[in-house]
């Protein structure tokens, strides 16, 4: 349970750090800046969320995320399973306007003309001002309340903009068979506990995926938890 020590000290970590960094993941300040001809700091990250899960598929939720680690430390007190099926859908259709938004802007801009990673982030620091914190004490909100009803890191699931990123880099570097960060299973091991479906926080039916040799479902978030709660070893987070 070492792996999870630090990973949720990771987590807690960057969640601290969120009143500095939350305009890093603005879906807003990239449109505005879009719109401006500039590349703000929160495309950046898109960016390279999009490039590094090409190999570490959906690390990022599970290790770095701030609003990952909020809903991840809700979950120790309100730690029902979500199912949101088609709920799961929602994160798409909200992303693909956005997406479409941005590129209307640059095209309206006339094209790039600046890459400022610190564009309209006062200082480098998101949250300077009474308006700042109010946006943040929103998005905690957003990402924290209906948890609540729907269940451990829902919000994951259905309104993260930035998940639909790593979701494609996922596909990308699958389809040019890159090496991946994944979940590997030996099914002649598994005993079905149904450990790992409890241990897992997207709420995946880990056990019955054990089946198909391995954990590939694009909501896996590479926590490891899974791993780290089989006694038989028949679940390994690798990087082939």
């Amino acid at each position: 349970m070492k792996r999870q020590a630090i990973r949720r000290g990771i987590l807690l970590a960057s969640f601290a750090l969120f009143p500095v960094t939350i305009f890093y993941f603005s879906p807003y300040l990239v449109v505005f800046g879009a719109f401006s001809g500039v590349v703000a700091g929160s495309a950046i990250m898109f960016l390279l969320q999009l490039a590094s899960a090409v190999f570490l598929r959906r690390a990022f939720c599970g290790w770095l995320c701030p609003a990952g680690g909020l809903q991840e430390f809700e979950a120790q007190a309100v730690g029902k399973p979500s199912k949101l099926g088609k709920g799961l859908l929602v994160k798409y259709i909200i992303w693909v306007p956005w997406v479409v938004s941005i590129v209307a802007g640059f095209v309206v801009a006339g094209g790039v003309s600046a890459v400022d990673p610190l564009f309209h982030i006062d200082h480098g620091v998101s949250v300077t001002s009474l308006g700042a914190l109010a946006i943040y004490l929103g998005i905690v909100g957003l990402f924290f309340i209906p948890n609540l009803f729907l269940g451990r890191r829902a919000m994951c699931h259905c309104i993260c903009w930035m998940a639909p990123f790593m979701a494609i880099g996922q596909k990308l570097g699958t389809a040019v068979h890159a090496p991946q960060l994944h979940v590997k299973a030996q099914p002649d091991a598994c005993i079905s506990c149904h450990a790992c479906d409890k241990a897992c926080p997207m709420s995946l039916p880990v056990s019955e995926l054990v089946g198909q040799g391995g954990v590939d479902h694009v909501e896996c978030i590479q926590c490891g938890a899974c791993c780290d709660s089989c006694r038989k070893g028949a679940l390994e987070l690798v990087f082939e």
